[in-house]
């Protein structure tokens, strides 16, 4: 072909793509030396390679387009020899030249191009369209010819498997092979497509088309085709349904003359079913059926591939399109319900979920859908939760309310894109939670746990936390008795389950019920729960635990960094990186997670680690700018009882760490009991001067968490060294050192187990100063930063006499007017002044005033 034809060509086909398929063409320019792409018709296969090409510079290139005229050796020699002379005439227009005018006998064809490519210094690109027309002994001489030509590449599209595809030639060329499932468009590539429409596409409507079309570009042309009629110039939008009619009667003309009834027959078994594997097949028809369907594939009727370590067949979509509308039609209900039910039964372990889930809600086969979806929930919610939603809109109304779990299943897979549950997710639980509960009460065994799971599901989609825990526990121990396969399945919800646990605020919970996750072999699964417990840990203080969680996840894997599942890897790194001082590595872990605020259910656990890195930071001011922030703008995302309490009482440490001892007291004032709002209630007393009291605070308590009646009030392991620490201070400023010096000791021992010393920071500096007077050397550890509430706030307790002296300067005496009052001399009255000033750490009256207004003095 002449070079100007095939700009022509190459410049016509990128033009009618309107779709850039920019990582299919990286795919392909790190490909091997030998790229075939092999997909059916209407796949894409030339717009690719042209889209290739369009970016190549650097070698030059023989586009050679086959048809059924060209499959013999003589007519396809032919036209490699013309398109090869056409990009590099000086290496082989004479070659070309000889073989059109017969000097050359078709046998003489391969020796000839090999010798004269072997020659030619240059890179060269051989590009063949539709080489499904070249007979298998033609192909055989290509691949000879690529094997003696180093400086040759070949891409080549094919609608049926060739000859570079056999193992051994594929590892011999380093073959890179590109099948149909690759070239389906993704979501964001029919949003390109469907440009074309006179209205935008909702991402539901793309994920239905994308469901509907399986992704195929022919298939999704026409699609928008048939949208672009029905909307009437943009003046209404057209149904799925009617979409699908429309689509199914366009694709009608690609139904293939099968060969005889039987081959037609399995053809319509094949539409109705993702996939066949051997077994399958045997069950369809007879132990010579798989050799059909293996025929099928010779014919391009569809495909072979290996799935799972299995070869399975599967129809090119368009046909499989075509088809299904017809063997509805043709075949007997009864033999239809039955194909269904003997794919779900070979495949449900080994085929795509969705397509099973689809299997299943065509097949009426309601009660087995939750169960599905819950074994495949990791699969589903990861990517493909709105493929779910548009299938399930097919569910009748009835059938919803009849299997109340069908309903929270779609409001589940809605809540992956709403942190704040909608209309639509309210309605579906509306439907099915009633339902659940009619149930529940007759349900036994592992139908009971499962109904139990779905309302688990519910309460977590409506984000009751705190109720969907319990319920998601009530679950855990009921299964407990169930076999260890079934249980594996539910590997799934019992990760959820944690992670709620995590929502709720229940650390040491979450710790308790991962060791039934220990044998889970799902990489993804294991990963997010490292993240989990590498968070939750580090929440509890325990960041020698930490670390051994960081340490088991890869963080190099492809994109998880950037992923929901990595949220705790990220929060419990700043936490540890914060501990050793790297201050800017713990908010620069965190920024990788900031911008997920809005949109994670985590969202209190990022506003937490964060507030807790600006503490140890010493940037308390900042940290409570942020905090109230963070709060005022998302005061309607949902957040449990137990986070609630941890950012009120973060709110609080804040105000002490910036000396507001007023501020904080009201902060502090909520009814939350957790030991850390009682340990920064005992710190506040302390900071005031009242020792006596935060002793009390203390001793109620270590008394609580000592007490097994009371096994909610335990302490983390890190709350209770600093408990010990503030007694310590406290006792030691009573004159009980060696009380104060055993606690003192004990919890610098406990910090060291746990790789932790930020406990000491919530220390106030004072008694920080008197506890290091106590330990021996070899205990005291120094704090990672600045101590907590370190010189803006009182130190030493004022005694009564400079109390009173106090209140009488709060009236507005004089010197003179106050020691006459208290019958003392002025000096004595200036003397007891200034031991005020200097304990109140100011230097005037006015000063010393505002600060014993702050600190409730006055």
């Amino acid at each position: 072909m002449p070079g100007e034809m095939v700009a022509e060509k190459i410049g016509a086909i990128a033009t009618h793509g309107h779709v850039r398929r920019d990582h299919l063409v990286h795919r392909l320019a790190h490909g091997g030396r030998v790229v075939v792409i092999t997909a059916e018709q209407g796949a894409g296969k030339t717009d690719l390679m042209s889209q290739w090409l369009s970016q190549q510079r650097s070698s030059a290139f023989a586009w050679i387009a086959l048809d059924a005229g060209a499959g013999d050796p003589r007519t396809f020699w032919s036209r490699v020899m013309q398109a090869m002379s056409a990009a590099r005439p000086e290496a082989f227009a004479a070659l070309e030249h000889d073989y059109a005018h017969g000097r050359i006998p078709p046998e003489e064809a391969l020796p000839r191009i090999t010798s004269a490519s072997m020659r030619d210094p240059e890179p060269m690109v051989l590009v063949i369209d539709d080489l499904h027309f070249a007979a298998d002994a033609v192909q055989d001489q290509l691949v000879s010819l690529l094997r003696r030509s180093p400086n040759l590449q070949l891409l080549a599209a094919s609608r049926t498997r060739t000859r570079f595809e056999v193992p051994v030639t594929a590892a011999g060329l380093a073959v890179t092979a590109l099948h149909a499932d690759a070239l389906a468009f993704t979501a964001n590539e029919i949003a390109q497509a469907a440009a074309v429409l006179p209205y935008q596409l909702s991402e539901p409507e793309i994920a239905g088309l994308r469901r509907t079309t399986r992704g195929h570009p022919l298939a999704v042309r026409l699609a928008l085709s048939v949208m672009a009629n029905l909307s009437r110039g943009g003046t209404r939008r057209p149904s799925a349904d009617e979409v699908q009619r429309g689509v199914e009667s366009m694709l009608a003309g690609f139904v293939p003359e099968f060969p005889s009834p039987r081959d037609h027959e399995l053809a319509l078994i094949a539409s109705l079913v993702p996939e066949i594997d051997g077994a399958f097949a045997e069950q369809l028809g007879g132990a010579a059926s798989w050799a059909d369907f293996e025929r099928f594939d010779t014919l391009g009727y569809g495909r072979l591939a290996s799935r799972h370590g299995r070869t399975v067949f599967r129809l090119q979509t368009l046909i499989a399109g075509a088809l299904r509308p017809r063997a509805l039609a043709e075949l007997p209900a009864e033999r239809i319900a039955e194909v269904r039910r003997l794919a779900f039964a070979h495949l449900y372990e080994h085929a795509d979920p969705i397509d099973i889930l689809e299997l299943l809600i065509d097949g009426n086969m309601d009660r087995a859908i939750f169960p599905h979806f819950v074994r495949n929930f990791t699969e589903i919610s990861l990517k493909r939760s709105r493929e779910l939603v548009a299938i399930a809109g097919s569910i009748s109304p009835e059938r919803q309310l009849r299997e109340g779990t069908i309903p929270i299943m779609i409001a589940v897979a809605l809540s992956e894109d709403a942190l704040v549950p909608t209309p639509r997710m309210r309605e579906l639980l509306e439907i099915g939670m009633p339902s659940l509960e009619h149930r529940a009460a007759e349900a036994r065994g592992a139908a009971g746990s499962l109904l139990l799971l779905a309302r688990f599901a519910g309460l977590r989609v409506s984000r009751a936390y705190d109720e969907a825990a319990e319920v998601g526990e009530q679950f855990l121990r009921q299964s407990a008795l169930a076999s260890p396969s079934w249980r594996s399945g539910m590997s799934a919800a019992r990760l959820q389950i944690i992670l709620t646990e995590l929502l709720a605020g229940r650390a040491q919970r979450v710790l308790d019920l991962a060791e039934g996750l220990a044998d889970d072999a799902h990489p993804g699964r294991q990963a997010h729960l490292h993240a989990i417990l590498a968070f939750a840990h580090a929440r509890m203080g325990d960041l020698r635990a930490s670390k051994r969680e960081l340490a088991a996840v890869d963080p190099s894997q492809a994109g998880w960094l950037e992923t929901t599942h990595s949220i705790g890897w990220h929060l419990a790194t700043a936490l540890r990186t914060a501990s050793l001082g790297r201050h800017d590595d713990a908010f620069a872990a965190l920024a990788a997670v900031a911008p997920r605020m809005d949109d994670s259910e985590l969202w209190p656990a990022i506003v937490w680690t964060r507030g807790k890195a600006r503490l140890v930071a010493d940037q308390a001011a900042l940290g409570h700018q942020e905090l109230e922030a963070a709060l005022a703008e998302r005061e309607h995302l949902p957040v449990s009882a137990g986070w609630t309490e941890e950012l009120r009482t973060l709110r609080g440490e804040f105000l002490l760490a910036t000396g507001d001892l007023v501020g904080a007291r009201a902060a502090l004032a909520h009814d939350g009991n957790a030991a850390s709002s009682r340990l920064a209630r005992a710190r506040l007393a302390i900071l005031a001067s009242r020792p006596d009291e935060a002793l009390a605070l203390l001793d109620a308590l270590d008394a609580e968490a000592r007490d097994p009646r009371t096994p909610d009030a335990g302490l983390f392991p890190a709350q209770l060294a600093q408990l010990q620490l503030l007694r310590a201070g406290a006792l030691a400023r009573r004159g009980d050192t060696e009380c104060a010096t055993s606690l003192a000791t004990q919890a610098f021992l406990a910090l060291d187990r746990l790789d932790n010393l930020l406990p000491l920071l919530w220390i106030p500096a004072a008694e920080l100063a008197l506890i290091r007077s106590l330990v021996p050397p070899d205990v005291w550890r120094m704090p990672p930063g600045s101590p907590f509430a370190g010189d803006d706030v009182v130190l030493e307790q004022l005694s009564k006499r400079e109390a009173l002296v106090l209140l009488e300067l709060a009236r507005g005496g004089s010197i003179d007017e106050i020691a006459g009052d208290l019958h003392v001399s002025s000096n004595t009255i200036k003397t007891q002044t200034r031991s005020i000033y200097k304990k109140l750490k100011v230097s005037s009256r006015t000063e010393a005033l505002a600060r014993a207004r702050q600190m409730g003095l006055v």
